[in-house]
């Protein structure tokens, strides 16, 4: 975070934090006075060597954007509140989102299984479908302007630039707005585009989800335009899968692109967890409920390019660095599902809804470690990871996750007796029952007390667990379930979902 200030623009919004800054534009964490919530400002700057007439055209045109942007009402839409002037320049209110973009959930955490990038897929597609209907191309739809939020929401944010179709006094300017990389190339020839412009730029985004950068970038801005322009995606690393999708998606003339209705009917085909969010199990925990106005981080506006038509110049705007997890030391557990105390969490915060209407919560959301194997953890549950030891924890210390990697002992009986020799000082300890699961897998159920100074256990709180281990090529996973065993039964259901989806690295998504 670069800078504080207690500013206050239009008499009501207070500016608190400076979150990211560049050529364009300033985004600030601030605060609605007036209704007493938590909102995110972003102050419009423009490059001082524009004309005073490019000046007043691009003034004009963001405060117009803003607000027909704000007619959009949909839960994976950041929203707009107001627009207000101020020294001249326009300053846009907005919905503050605390969550991580897609660009650094990839950079952090590898890329996105098949499900996940699908269900981003078909979040994204919806919001840009009501967004065409009122007539709002987006323009620059990229990782970085994804936001993917803790309860399952995928969220488009960044609606700054797009424009109001049929207005021509929004590109008289003769400039082309986005990111390189993900242009459709209908907008680099300088040709008339619209809503297929923005599925290709979905597509792109899309395949960086898989692969971590777009199928064009080649480090440099006119070279990926070149290719962009030339080339083909190299679908080699890309699971199959996805492939009809995405090449639907990626058509260079937008005429043969796939519509928004073909694009969700594939990606519906491919069993979204957004499907599964329609029905709750009974059985299983509610979400905690909302507790007043959370204070929020909106992922700062990444990467707005600004290129010039026939000139080839650019403007970067380059955001502040947003949270993200960290490596800690490697530690192993040795009490019941214990693990490192260390506060990197491989999930990101839940985010207020911008509507009245409740979104359906999805009990698990898929995570794909670094080194390859996945998970459907629990969703809200915090996280943490060390080098080899990875764990959530429910927020009321009440259920915990872990999956352990080890290296040495490769029999997964001999993991579990070695394990319990090494948990034999936690008070109580009572097997329920050992045995294999299937060839390569046993298991072991036992309860245990927790005692003083536990990493996340209760003191005094009776836990069942479940340890797992299996084997994996040269490694071997130990996971464990661990619920207060008051709850255990109520609990089994989704113990099962999150044991059973675990997927060593390799297997097929």
């Amino acid at each position: 975070m670069a800078s504080e200030s207690d500013r206050m623009i239009a008499h009501r919004y207070r500016l608190a934090t400076e979150l990211g800054r560049g050529g364009m534009g300033v985004v600030w964490e601030g605060h609605d006075t007036l209704l007493n919530r938590p909102i995110a400002v972003k102050e419009v700057l423009l490059p001082p060597e524009l004309s005073a007439l490019d000046r007043e055209s691009h003034l004009v045109r963001t405060a117009r954007e803003a607000r027909t942007a704000a007619q959009l009402n949909h839960p994976s839409v950041v929203a707009i509140y107001d627009v207000v002037e101020e020294d001249g320049r326009p300053w846009i209110i907005m919905e503050l989102v605390r969550a991580p973009s897609l660009e650094e959930v990839v950079a952090t955490h590898g890329a996105l299984p098949v499900r996940e990038a699908a269900d981003v897929g078909r979040q994204v597609l919806s919001a840009l479908k009501a967004a065409h209907e009122v007539g709002i191309l987006h323009r620059d739809v990229k990782p970085s302007n994804v936001l993917l939020c803790d309860d399952g929401r995928a969220v488009l944010t960044d609606f700054g630039i797009a424009t109001a179709e049929g207005d021509s006094s929004l590109t008289r300017t003769g400039m082309v707005t986005g990111s390189p990389a993900f242009l459709a190339p209908e907008r680099v020839r300088a040709l008339d585009f619209g809503p297929p412009s923005d599925l290709w730029s979905l597509g792109a985004t899309l395949y960086a989800a898989l692969i971590g950068r777009s199928p064009f970038e080649r480090g440099d801005p006119m070279a990926t335009l070149s290719a962009l322009m030339r080339e083909e995606p190299d679908y080699r690393r890309i699971p199959p899968a996805l492939h009809p999708v995405l090449k639907g998606l990626l058509k260079k003339e937008p005429d043969e692109r796939l519509t928004v209705a073909q694009a969700d009917a594939m990606f519906a085909e491919l069993g979204t967890p957004q499907e599964a969010r329609r029905h709750r199990e009974d059985d299983d925990e509610e979400p905690p409920s909302r507790r007043g106005s959370r204070t929020t981080l909106m992922a700062a506006a990444a990467a707005v390019l600004v290129l010039t038509v026939g000139a080839g110049a650019y403007l970067k705007f380059t955001p502040s660095q947003a949270e993200g997890s960290a490596r800690v030391p490697q530690a192993r557990a040795s009490t019941p599902a214990s693990a490192p105390a260390t506060s990197a969490a491989p999930s990101a915060s839940s985010t207020p809804t911008p509507t009245t209407s409740r979104t359906p919560v999805a009990l698990t959301r898929p995570w794909t470690s670094p080194d390859g194997w996945s998970i459907q953890r629990p969703t809200r549950w915090k996280g943490a990871r060390a080098e080899a030891y990875t764990q959530w924890t429910r927020p009321d210390r009440g259920a915990h996750l872990g999956v352990e990697q080890q290296y040495a002992t490769l029999d997964p009986h001999q993991i579990l007796r070695d394990a319990e020799e090494s948990i034999q000082a936690a008070t109580g300890v009572r097997t329920v029952r050992r045995g294999s699961v299937a060839q390569g897998t046993a298991e072991w159920e036992f309860t245990w007390t927790a005692a003083a100074g536990h990493p996340w256990a209760t003191a005094g709180l009776r836990y069942r667990e479940v340890r797992r281990a299996t084997v994996a090529g040269a490694t071997a996973f130990v996971l464990s379930w661990t619920v207060a065993e008051d709850q255990w039964r109520r609990q089994g259901r989704l113990m099962r979902q999150v044991l059973g989806s675990f997927s060593p690295p390799g297997a097929a998504s």
